[in-house]
């Protein structure tokens, strides 16, 4: 086992990151928790999810519901049952889709079927043991700039006559919130200049969103911090509520990484998620604002 701890930190770092997901995948307890694999939420073949359940389950259950990245071009749900493995381990649902991806879709599309995905959700928890009161939405990179598209701009979600306050809370790892898609990689899958303030949470933001966790990562070579300043500056003005943890020595894949049980680091990462998902949960004042670990 250490030397596979050690092989997934490298692989990590250097951005290995298909074989480095595998490998954080060895780790699972599959005792842990059951799984429902390959359950349609829509018509078309992208249109999965999987739903990870505690082992030990006799009631409805507080469930998260999380978005990985992939530059909006690749990624895979049963890629990331470590996030699953950790979560159960305390008692969550964890809901993982899969959604459009470019270059067969562009945007919006990525949030329409996370809208979809909510509308499934929210006409089959009771047979999932989903407690539709204590939903969370989280996404990294990618994932969470469409989490918080879905929770900012609510035309997705009323679609399905649903509002963004069918989430109790929104964790947001590493996200791309306000980022200017000028580059030849991104500008197709935003469909062009005239299209970008489509795509910029901020254009939408005003207040009314639910809680907000945004956790950042000091040596992020990809996403810049001014994307969660901005979000933070809206969203206090209009006087909604918004956390930001900073980790100095995590990076845009450790950050997500260090939910595995393989990586010997960025613990932190795990347990301030679910201090804050329990603080809303039992409806205590969270202590902080921002924070540098």
């Amino acid at each position: 086992m250490p030397k596979i701890i050690l092989l997934v930190v490298c692989l990590v770092l250097t951005g290995c990151q298909s074989t480095g997901l595998h490998l954080a995948n060895m780790a699972n307890d599959e005792n842990r928790y059951s799984v429902k694999e390959d359950i349609a939420y829509g018509e078309q073949p992208w249109q999965k999810l999987n739903i990870y359940q505690p082992a030990e389950k006799s009631d409805v259950l507080p469930t998260i519901v999380f978005y990985y990245g992939g530059s909006w071009r690749s990624g895979s749900k049963d890629d990331y049952a470590f996030v699953a493995n950790r979560f159960t381990r305390e008692g969550y649902v964890v809901i993982i889709p899969d959604y459009a991806k470019y270059p067969e879709s562009i945007y919006p599309s990525f949030v329409e079927d996370a809208a979809l995905v909510s509308y499934w959700i929210n006409e089959n928890a009771e047979d999932y043991l989903i407690d539709k009161t204590s939903l969370y939405l989280m996404g990294h990179s990618a994932g969470a700039h469409t989490g918080i598209m879905l929770i900012a701009d609510d035309s997705y979600l009323s679609e399905y006559d649903l509002m963004p306050s069918l989430y109790s809370g929104f964790v947001g790892i590493a996200g791309p919130y306000d980022f200017v898609p000028s580059s030849k990689r991104y500008s197709k899958i935003f469909g062009g200049e005239e299209n970008f303030p489509l795509m910029q949470a901020t254009n939408y933001l005003d207040g009314s969103e639910p809680p907000m966790l945004l956790l950042t990562a000091g040596l992020d070579w990809l996403v810049a911090d001014s994307n969660t300043e901005k979000v933070v500056s809206f969203v206090n003005n209009a006087g909604g509520e918004i956390h930001t943890i900073n980790y100095p020595a995590l990076g845009h894949l450790t950050i997500i990484g260090s939910l595995s049980e393989s990586v010997p680091f960025g613990g932190d990462v795990s347990e301030d998620i679910l201090k804050f998902i329990e603080n809303i949960e039992t409806k205590q004042e969270l202590s902080y604002l921002i924070i540098d670990r």
